[in-house]
């Protein structure tokens, strides 16, 4: 009778959740992110592509390009459009990179972060993020701005100089955070 209660849980379970099974039972990523440094500015003083974020690992589990999705939140500009000729806000931004593949992104993102170029970022390596790495207001663009709720935006940011922005790295596969601070952005020359 035991055997028989087991073997319809497993059943059920294994229905449900079908070939899912191991993203439910995998463990979360455990890695030490830091910041190197944070620069930008809000146009007109600083375009979008003088903004820029370069994030470090330092130890722990490396991380897979395409599991790993990185929100950026504070104080910034973009516009409702497409670039230049839509309309430029102020305020409140949120900034999605929804996985750190080299598709979705300009060419210019694989160039400056070949640290993952095999799939993977570990130890040692840089991620370098840019205000300018969106496909111009693309649907096929995996970076994603959204500002003061507006969500029709070209997928490009400015931060705000002398602000202070959160910045979160989760596992998608696990919905956990892996890391999460704070950093000043200090104005581009």
């Amino acid at each position: 009778m035991l055997f028989l209660t087991l073997l319809l849980a497993g059943i059920t379970v294994s229905s449900v959740y079908g070939g899912n099974i191991a993203l439910f039972s995998g463990k979360v990523p455990m890695a030490s992110i830091e910041l190197e440094y944070a620069v930008g500015g809000v146009p007109n003083d600083v375009k979008y592509d003088e903004n820029f974020l370069c994030l470090m690992h330092k130890g722990g589990d490396p991380l897979l390009t395409d599991s790993t999705r990185i929100v950026i939140s504070g104080e910034g500009s973009g516009y409702e459009g497409v670039v230049p000729s839509g309309t430029r806000h102020y305020g409140e931004v949120f900034i999605s990179y929804d996985n750190l593949l080299f598709e979705g992104k300009k060419p210019v993102y694989a160039s400056r972060n070949a640290d993952i170029s095999d799939g993977v970022w570990s130890a040692g390596e840089e991620l370098i993020l840019n205000g300018d790495d969106a496909i111009n207001g693309s649907m096929y663009s995996t970076v994603s701005v959204r500002i003061n709720e507006v969500t029709n935006t070209a997928n490009h940011y400015g931060l705000k100089e002398d602000s202070t922005v959160i910045i979160k790295i989760f596992d998608k596969h696990t919905q956990c955070i892996i890391s999460e601070f704070e950093c000043l952005v200090i104005q581009a020359e």
